[in-house]
């Protein structure tokens, strides 16, 4: 089984990050992994759609569970393997958000490549939530208070 998890914690109110985390259109610009995603919809659960990966291959999502201002998972089969996207908000004081990714996978591919899998995505992962957390503040910054 492939397993992956990242928290990072930044400035703001639950809401507006939920929001920008839920923003399926503005992904592709915090997200390392994606080129291009779009969805039949806003996220709900059973909501389907179609990401374009930054190495161009297609994968089929489906958002598999989805709490407002919690939490949402989203998988895609790849290979004979399911990945679990799992995306959670959390205010641990008032101002302060942790947010918490998690990547698991289990199947033929995740079993085989188990160790090269984990290990990329142990790399790319901070990344990916720092990216989120910059624009997030940056965004911020610039919102009239």
């Amino acid at each position: 089984m492939v397993f992956v998890e990242h928290t990072v914690e930044f400035k703001g109110d639950l809401k507006s990050a939920w929001d920008k985390l839920v923003d399926w259109k503005s992904m592709p610009s915090w997200d390392i992994f994606i080129d291009d995603i779009q969805f039949d919809g806003p996220l709900k659960p059973g909501s389907r759609g179609r990401m374009k990966s930054r190495d161009g291959h297609f994968y089929d999502l489906v958002v598999t569970s989805l709490t407002p201002l919690s939490d949402y998972s989203d998988e895609a089969k790849i290979m004979g393997s399911t990945f679990v996207f799992y995306h959670e908000l959390k205010e641990k004081e008032p101002g302060t958000i942790a947010m918490r990714f998690t990547i698991s996978a289990t199947g033929f591919i995740a079993f085989i490549f188990k160790y090269p899998i984990n290990n990329a995505l142990a790399q790319k992962l901070p990344i990916l939530m720092n990216n989120f957390k910059l624009q997030y503040e940056e965004s911020r910054q610039q919102s009239p208070t």
